[in-house]
């Protein structure tokens, strides 16, 4: 019964930021002006919608390959074609039915319909998730410098630095959270130790991913009329992923958007208008990406997909 609660608090705390978010978000859209974010967007050329909407879809294979190689260290390797209708389905999922089925949810379910052992399923969505955690975590580095010349860091003595760290690890509940964490990435971790170089594949595809969405921000920014290093874009952007992460919105909903919004005019020089504009087109984006995915998620849902995956292994083979 605790339990329960516990997962309804939570449920009503992302709808609760979700909502919130999402007004937030018309209230930047209405004060930045309308007219003015729509004569932001019609600057953009065909030629660059169509290659923001290229980018996005080799975005999202890259996140496919990302996950397929962290499932092929049993005998029986996956189907690629497998992988592939399980990621779409699971990106669909998370776009268009994010108030009761995740899309690591959906995949789970697919994978253990296809015989993959749920503990095997569970660790590669795990692990997936933090190799494109850690991705970002590389290129985090590069925001430090435009963040550090606005909020004035460089003055800050190491003695500070040490204080501030000192409060945060403090508590002793802080640490017990941390230990569980670190328990549950080293058991789910077990599964390639000794496949160290698929963990370095699923790493190269997280590159190839991120690329394309610094790609994306660098095409939209400049046909907009402004600029950004890439370096700093891709900084940036991997400061609004980690606070993406923070769990009070559904799928991120709203959150991102008032990040993008927030931190590329704070730290990035952007424009609002053009911020907002490059969060909604990224948002979109998503949604588009996801797409293919309606085509497979309700049989996992139903459980009819077992069976056509089942027939489509055995073709293959």
């Amino acid at each position: 019964m605790s339990s329960f609660r516990k997962a309804n608090w939570k449920l009503i705390i992302r709808w609760v930021g979700t909502v919130l978010s999402v007004l937030l978000l018309a209230y930047l859209v209405v004060t930045a002006g309308v007219d003015e974010m729509l004569r932001t967007l019609g600057k953009l050329s065909l030629r660059s919608i169509l290659a923001v909407i290229g980018l996005i879809f080799v975005s999202r294979l890259a996140t496919f390959a990302r996950w397929h190689v962290l499932l092929q260290i049993e005998k029986v390797q996956v189907n690629w074609r497998d992988s592939l209708r399980l990621t779409f389905a699971g990106l669909f999922a998370a776009n268009f039915l994010p108030s009761t089925i995740g899309g690591d949810v959906v995949r789970l379910a697919g994978a253990m319909r296809i015989g993959i052992s749920g503990s095997l399923a569970a660790a590669s969505l795990l692990v997936d998730r933090l190799i494109g955690m850690a991705g970002m975590a590389v290129v985090f580095p590069f925001g430090f410098k435009p963040l550090m010349t606005i909020l004035n860091l460089e003055q800050t003595s190491m003695s500070g630095g040490w204080q501030s760290t000192a409060l945060l690890t403090s508590g002793k509940g802080l640490w017990g959270r941390v230990k569980k964490i670190l328990r549950k990435v080293l058991d789910a971790l077990s599964y390639w130790y000794r496949h160290p170089r698929y963990l370095f594949f699923a790493m190269l595809f997280t590159f190839v991913h991120m690329a394309c969405i610094f790609f994306i921000i660098q095409i939209l920014v400049t046909d907009m009329g402004e600029s950004i290093p890439f370096w700093t874009t891709a900084g940036l952007w991997s400061l609004t992923y980690f606070i993406t992460l923070v769990p009070i919105s559904i799928n991120g909903l709203g959150l991102q958007e008032l990040s993008i919004t927030s931190v590329f005019p704070l730290f990035g020089g952007l424009s609002h208008s053009t911020s907002l504009s490059v969060a909604l087109i990224i948002r979109g984006l998503w949604i588009i990406g996801s797409l293919p995915g309606a085509f497979f998620v309700s049989g996992i849902l139903s459980g009819d997909t077992y069976t056509q995956l089942s027939q489509d292994k055995n073709e293959g083979e």
